[in-house]
């Protein structure tokens, strides 16, 4: 660390100006940098449920839809109908919708003098009220488009756009959303759609960045002032933060990675544990100086004394945030990566820039620091009730245990909007109107799925999966052949049904096909090996989609167990099921894992079999508080909350090694194990709540987020801050005397 001081001191010039060139080039690469919120970025390439869902968007089609929803009385009136066929004509207009669904721009199979015609299901606009009742009472009594198109209370109706694989579906959604912006219809109009919901959270956490960074920084600002009373204070710890977070991005930039929900809220991160760097070095420096040095020598005796330290703790934040590295979830693996390169470099820069700095600016405003303070003097009279101490955390700890089976796991992105917002009333409407507005695709293949036996397979299928109230009607080819079963059969009674004999539905899809070469694409392979299921689902909370899931299991065997067919599921909401369980197994995993580095690194650091067991609790106990919070609270595991735990564990051995260390320091000198603890508390002990409550201050503003998510990591990373400075030089320390009382 001295040769380092000495460098930083002697060459100032030379450390800032590599600053700035390095951060020169960070620029350049950084301005490639964007927002991405497409949930397949969370997965590796090569995961099976991502190729599949774009084996299967290749074969289909996209299961990717933008939905409008107008509201009204009824629309069934001349009004509505006109703009709905606006509308429509509208977006197919775009080069990115590969096609439209709606009451004027859907193709229905009709039965002409006998003959088979495939043909608008509303051609023209009915201008009488005799014509308009009989097309409401069409259209509700089909099966096909009774409370798919339109609500079953005729209050409501959807503009279906299928976007086209090939274009940015965010680009579409967007082109259709200044459409809707624009609408100046009489009905009440609705957006949604995962298109949608991407486009808005990528926007949405563009302005939340914008609005909440400033804020964080006037936080901070704030307390540094309170601190050092200097405007060096203040800058110094900010210039090391906004460099710091300039190479970040551009490290990003380099390896051609984009802001996600997850690294969204890292520039709130680093600003608040970077700063806390720059607190420890300045305020060691201006006690060098408050002892008569002069500044170059004050500079350098404050990076040998507390730059080990620092080193310490910012090596072991970084860790914490590496952790992260060994979940399969990818988003969550660039978070550790990208995080733990940013805590390193302003660790970095606050031990080279600061030091150049000062020595150029030469000897500034100084500021007493006392070194016994009155939190110093409070916690001496806590920690003599080690008992009381320990108890207390015996209780707290079985309560956050009790809690963790209350734990609900969540990875539907549209629980990120609060549900006053638009994206989410949007999102609910359609939901309670029309089952949903995120589709399950269930694929059957085998040699020829067109044989009466599996199509009549397929139709039990549906039936007892819609009868499940877990998702809207399903449609697939059983239906166009039911339907032009229905179209063609004269005879009594019901002929909606898909027909035993094969040579029938043979002539029925070559009538379709002749009809519309294109009718039969999205649901049946030109080579007849594969047909598609697709229903809407009703609730896409991460249970409920499991329990589908499963539901589409057991449904599948008991139909299709002795047909020659192949069953697989995908969509977006089989992946928000995947990613609900990637973010179980990889949390167990990567706690566990840290927990065991934990133990390592600080027996490799303080060459104490103590003081790492005391760390490992510790960081165990914030872990557990921190899920046990979440279970009782209500807040639910999600990609956001999820990485609350890398934090607590790099912050809460950061102040578990700074406490330790200084014990053994202490007892290096001679005294004894209650001398020891009481001069680690009085000392250390105002210095991690001063660098506690400066993080505090930066991590609360997320609050002000306007997700709901970023709300609950604030307040979760604030509670477990203070959980960890006062774990740190309280518990730790009265654990420390009653293992000695034991001993005697």
């Amino acid at each position: 660390m001295k040769r380092l001081a000495d460098f930083s001191v002697k060459h100032p010039l030379i450390v800032v100006i590599t600053v700035i060139l390095i951060t020169f080039v960070a620029v350049y690469f950084a301005r490639g940098v964007t927002m991405t919120t497409d949930i397949k970025d969370f997965f590796p390439e090569d995961d099976p449920r991502v190729m599949t869902y774009d084996h299967v968007e290749e074969i289909y089609g996209s299961g990717e839809y933008i939905m409008v929803a107008l509201e009204t009385d009824d629309v069934f009136n001349q009004r509505t109908l006109e703009n709905i066929d606006r509308l429509s004509r509208e977006f197919e207009e775009f080069q990115g919708v590969s096609s439209v669904q709606s009451l004027t721009a859907i193709d229905d199979i009709k039965g002409v003098d006998g003959d088979l015609k495939i043909e608008p299901l509303v051609d023209e606009i009915p201008e009488d009220e005799v014509s308009m009742q009989r097309l409401k009472d069409d259209v509700l009594g089909d099966r096909m488009y009774g409370g798919f198109i339109v609500s079953e209370d005729s209050q409501a109706t959807l503009i279906i756009s299928e976007v086209n694989p090939d274009y940015d579906s965010l680009a579409v959604a967007d082109e259709i959303g200044e459409i809707v912006a624009g609408y100046e219809g009489h009905e009440r109009i609705y957006l949604t759609g995962t298109p949608v919901l991407n486009n808005v959270l990528a926007e949405s956490m563009q302005a939340d960045l914008k609005f909440l960074v400033p804020l964080v920084l006037v936080m901070i600002g704030l307390i540094l002032w309170f601190v050092f009373k200097s405007f060096r204070g203040i800058l110094l710890p900010f210039a090391s933060v906004g460099f710091s977070l300039v190479w970040t991005v551009g490290f990003m930039g380099l390896l051609n990675k984009d802001f996600s929900p997850l690294n969204a809220v890292m520039p709130v991160i680093l600003i608040s544990l970077g700063t806390a760097f720059g607190i420890f070095i300045l305020k060691r420096y201006y006690e060098e100086m408050g002892s008569g040095l002069k500044s170059e020598v004050a500079v350098i005796a404050s990076i040998t004394s507390v730059g080990v330290a620092v080193l310490m703790a910012g090596g072991t934040t970084a860790a914490g945030f590496a952790s992260n590295l060994l979940s399969d979830i990818t988003l969550i693996q660039e978070f550790g990566l990208f995080t733990g390169f940013g805590v390193l470099a302003a660790l970095f820069i606050s031990l080279t820039f600061i030091p150049a700095v000062i020595s150029l600016l030469g000897e500034g405003k100084t500021r007493e620091f006392n070194e016994r303070s009155k939190i110093g003097e409070m916690l001496i009279k806590a920690i003599d009730r080690p008992k009381l101490i320990i108890g207390l955390t015996a209780i707290i700890l079985i309560l956050s245990l009790a809690g963790l089976p209350r734990i609900e796991i969540d990875s539907n992105f549209f629980n990120f909007f609060a549900e006053d917002s638009e994206p989410r009333i949007a999102y609910d409407f359609v939901r309670d109107k029309f089952s949903g507005s995120e589709s399950v695709e269930i694929i059957i293949e085998g040699y020829d799925v067109t044989e009466p036996e599996i199509l009549q397979s397929m139709e039990a299928f549906q039936k007892e999966l819609y009868e499940t109230g877990m998702v809207g009607r399903p449609t697939s080819l059983t239906d166009i052949i039911s339907k032009t079963n229905l179209a063609l059969q004269t005879g009594e009674g019901d002929n909606y049904y898909v027909p035993d004999s094969g040579n029938l539905i043979s002539q029925y899809l070559l009538l379709i096909e002749m009809n519309d070469s294109d009718y039969l694409e999205r649901f049946l392979t030109f080579e007849e090996d594969g047909a598609r299921i697709q229903a809407l689902v009703q609730d896409t909370s991460g249970s409920e989609i499991d329990r589908l899931m499963s539901k589409i299991d057991d449904l599948g065997a008991k139909h299709f167990g002795d047909q020659p067919v192949e069953i697989t599921s995908t969509g977006i909401i089989v992946l928000i099921d995947a990613l609900a369980e990637m973010i179980i197994e990889g949390q167990l995993s990567s706690i566990i894992t840290a927990l065991i580095a934990v133990f390592f690194i600080v027996y490799l650091l303080l060459k104490s079999w103590q003081g790492s067991i005391l760390s490992v609790v510790l960081v165990g106990f914030l872990t557990v508080l921190n899920f046990g919070i979440m279970g009782w609270a209500g807040i639910k595991l999600d990609v956001v909350t999820v990485l609350i735990s890398s934090i607590g564990i790099g912050v809460g051995v950061d102040y578990a090694i700074m406490v330790y260390a200084r014990y053994l320091e202490e007892k290096k000198k001679g005294l004894q194990v209650r001398e020891a603890v009481v001069r680690t508390v009085e000392t250390i002990g105002s210095a991690i709540m001063s660098n506690a409550i400066a993080v505090i201050s930066g991590f609360i503003i997320l609050i002000f987020s306007y997700f709901p998510p970023f709300r609950f990591f604030g307040i979760l990373v604030t509670t477990l801050m203070l959980a960890a400075a006062v774990g740190s030089i309280l518990v730790m320390p009265a654990v420390i005397l009653q293992i000695e009382k034991i001993r005697r």
